[in-house]
């Protein structure tokens, strides 16, 4: 009995202990070691409000009051039930002002227990002492300065300002969790290199037990402010040139400050790099770890670009030329900014000590390099067909020996430009393309001066780069080749297509004329289309399916019968219209006065008759534009209308007419979205025999197409369909109208 109530007695000493030291701002459980030692003095709470301005702007912004909940706890101690209420009332108050709801209830366990207000951890927190806390307006006052600064940062200083110490718990409980959208505030690779975790294992970390100081927070928002700085450092692609480097110093300048950003925004010319070479010793540009020596490396390749220029221009009268040649591509390597390049280049040079550089595999590094660089196509073309003309081993005396890297990128090549030129042997033209193209249709876009053939350049490339890419996505493709060649070619895709987008007001009208119908001559298709137009009479008088696709069309299309001038039949039955009604086979047979020929024209008058016209109008625009518009038109008032009028001779004329102002549209192999046109109307006109229709036999000239196509003074609208409701958008392919 002595020992228990000797063990009763020692208990009620250590809660009172711990309530006593909860009282004294001492911290227990987890938390033990941290004090905050210095609180801000009592008359910064105004008018006994603990909750600043800040704070109840933000609370009036989002509905939420002003803070009556938390106020309702004040002078009242947090047992458990208190308690669980009133870490709840915190965490919705101050939920709007974090990007997280992890990081917040992480943020408000650590902050009541390092204020004593709670014991325990995140999601088991527990009344503090034995007594348990009382919450009086300074705890809510410091409750809400720390909970009001979601920044890692700022509320370390804040604390660590009013006389706070912050160790490895601050790092895991407020720094871990932080969140700036979706993506971890700080990454782990940063977090190790601040000395705050160390990585364990391959694919685990370990807390580093630190002291934090205001060092530690400088050097964390450094890491911050680095990074646009970083981002903007790895942008930076291809070959550097002059145009590129004053953009770069231009981009930098705002994040340097004055007076450097001035010095940066001057003129910068080839014959004043030296004096951007003197601003890396401003501590401006020192702050940012790394940017000095990029900033070096940026104006060595520079002047490696602008000594390969002068090499490539001296080496057509140099005799021998393979010494500049090689010269050409060691001054290649040094301009270049990407590993890409340096690795592309290696593979070159080791085929060309070997005497192993075929044909076939130069063609495969040219188009590698290009994917990297297609903004230096003219000079890159001119080293390329001196390099094939004076570096090429027609037939290596010994078998190939391959690096590792080059067995891969070789065997990966093949595959791509197999699966580029899949379509060649096929009889689908629009499909067909040789990789071995893309240098000279690079020189057909920069040194046309005829704008459409300048179209047709970038549409085909652009249907060749985007093959280049897709192939990419091949299983059997390594992942270090479709790295090198995926990327750098999606983003020369999006720049084909701004370039694109510029001239489409006018390539849309590209072999239009008015009142003329489009020419398969013209075009070069003049055989394709015939062929087209007979597989459609042969597919209809082959089968009685197109009997039922009538059946299934016409509740789509308006039909008009008309009769000519001229014509024999009687007056009554001169005009019959069925716009935005269903033809009744009945009518079409009262009109045509024969069963026969009714029932075999119905197969006529179908989508088939109008395919042979949108495949023309795909023949024409795919020679200028990879924008390929299909006429089913997303307007109320867009429409397809079949008209049949009888002639005087009495055989029959068949219109099909597609009216679509806001026609859906694909760019490349892709689903695109909806433009906006004031008019885009295709109409396809055939002279069916009267006689072959009685027989039950379509015979029908081949079509004579006529397209109308016309912008808004000059612009194309551009939507996107959300919930079956058109919403206009700025131009998706401008970067400046993004």
């Amino acid at each position: 009995m002595e020992d228990y109530a000797n063990m009763r007695i020692a208990s009620f000493v250590s809660s009172a202990y711990h309530s006593l030291a909860s009282g004294l701002n001492r911290t227990s459980g987890l938390w033990l070691g941290h004090k905050v030692r210095v609180l801000p003095p009592q008359n910064t709470l105004p008018n006994r409000q603990p909750f600043s301005a800040k704070t109840l702007q933000q609370w009036q912004i989002f509905s939420i009051g002003t803070g009556e909940e938390l106020l309702q706890l004040r002078n009242k101690r947090l047992r458990q039930r208190e308690l669980d209420r009133f870490v709840g009332s915190l965490e919705n108050h101050y939920s709007d002002f974090y990007d997280s709801k992890d990081q917040l209830r992480s943020k408000v366990a650590f902050v009541l227990t390092e204020l004593g207000l709670a014991a325990g951890q995140r999601d088991s927190l527990k009344p503090s002492g034995f007594f348990a806390s009382k919450l009086n307006d300074r705890k809510l006052f410091l409750l809400d300065r720390y909970l009001s600064c979601p920044d890692p940062v700022e509320f370390g200083r804040t604390w660590l300002n009013d006389g706070g110490t912050l160790d490895q718990g601050f790092v895991f409980h407020c720094v871990y969790p932080a969140r700036a959208g979706d993506a971890p505030l700080y990454s782990n690779d940063e977090l190790n290199q601040m000395g705050f975790i160390r990585r364990s294992s391959d694919d685990s970390y370990t807390l580093v037990s630190v002291g934090i100081t205001h060092h530690h927070l400088e050097k964390m928002e450094r890491v911050r402010k680095s990074r646009p700085v970083q981002s903007l450092v790895s942008e930076q692609k291809g070959l550097m040139t002059l145009k590129k480097l004053k953009s770069f110093c231009h981009s930098l300048a705002p994040f340097v400050g004055e007076p450097l950003q001035s010095e940066l925004q001057k003129p910068l010319e080839e014959d004043n790099l030296h004096h951007l070479l003197e601003l890396t010793i401003h501590p401006s540009i020192q702050y940012f770890k790394g940017l000095d020596q990029s900033i070096q490396r940026f104006v060595n390749a520079l002047q490696s670009h602008q000594a390969l220029e002068q090499q490539l221009a001296k080496a057509e009268n140099t005799d021998p030329v393979q010494p500049v040649l090689m010269e050409c591509l060691v001054a290649l390597s040094s301009a270049s900014l990407d590993e890409n390049t340096q690795t592309i280049l290696t593979g070159i040079f080791s085929d060309i000590q070997q005497q192993q550089l075929t044909e076939e595999r130069l063609n495969h590094y040219i188009i590698a390099l290009l994917v990297q660089a297609p903004e230096q196509a003219r000079m890159l073309s001119h080293l390329f067909s001196l390099m094939a003309r004076n570096l090429i081993d027609i037939a290596p005396d010994s078998a190939i020996q391959n690096t590792p890297w080059q067995h891969s990128f070789h065997k990966d090549f093949n595959l791509i430009v197999q699966q580029v030129e899949r379509f060649n042997s096929m009889d689908r033209d629009l499909r067909k393309f040789y990789v071995t193209e893309i240098p000279s249709l690079l020189a057909q876009v920069t040194e046309s001066s005829d704008d459409f053939s300048s179209d047709k350049g970038l549409s085909r490339l652009f249907g060749l780069i985007e093959e280049v890419h897709d192939a990419c996505s091949l299983s059997s493709i390594s992942s270090e080749t479709r790295q090198m060649i995926k990327v750098p070619s999606e983003q020369w895709l999006n720049h084909i297509t701004g370039d694109i987008t510029k001239r489409l007001p006018v390539a849309l009208k590209y072999a239009l004329h008015e009142e003329e119908s489009v020419s398969p001559e013209f075009l070069g298709v003049e055989k394709m289309m015939k062929k087209e137009w007979q597989s459609i009479l042969d597919s209809i008088n082959r089968s009685d399916e197109m009997l039922s696709q009538f059946e299934k069309d016409r509740p789509r299309t308006d039909f008009q019968l008309k009769v000519a001038s001229g014509s024999r039949k009687r007056r009554k039955d001169q005009n019959f219209s069925h716009i935005s009604h269903t033809l009744q086979t009945t009518q079409l047979m009262r009109f045509l006065g024969n069963r026969h020929a009714a029932r075999t024209l119905s197969k006529l008058l179908t989508q088939t008759f109008a395919a042979y016209q949108t495949k023309l109008e795909t023949y024409r625009l795919r020679q200028v534009t990879p924008f390929l518009l299909t006429p089913m038109g997303r307007d109320p008032n867009d429409s397809n209308l079949v008209t049949v009028t009888q002639l005087a001779d009495g055989n029959l004329a068949v219109d099909y007419t597609m009216t679509a102002s806001k026609p859906s549209y694909l760019l490349g192999a892709r689903g695109a979205g909806i433009m906006g046109l004031k008019t885009y109307q295709i109409s396809g006109r055939s002279i069916v025999s009267m006689e072959s229709l009685k027989r039950g036999i379509v015979q029908a000239t081949e079509p004579e197409v006529t397209v109308k196509l016309n912008t808004r003074d000059g612009q194309i609208d551009w939507y996107v369909d959300g919930n079956d409701q058109l919403e206009q958008i700025p131009c998706p392919y401008l970067p400046s109208e993004e």
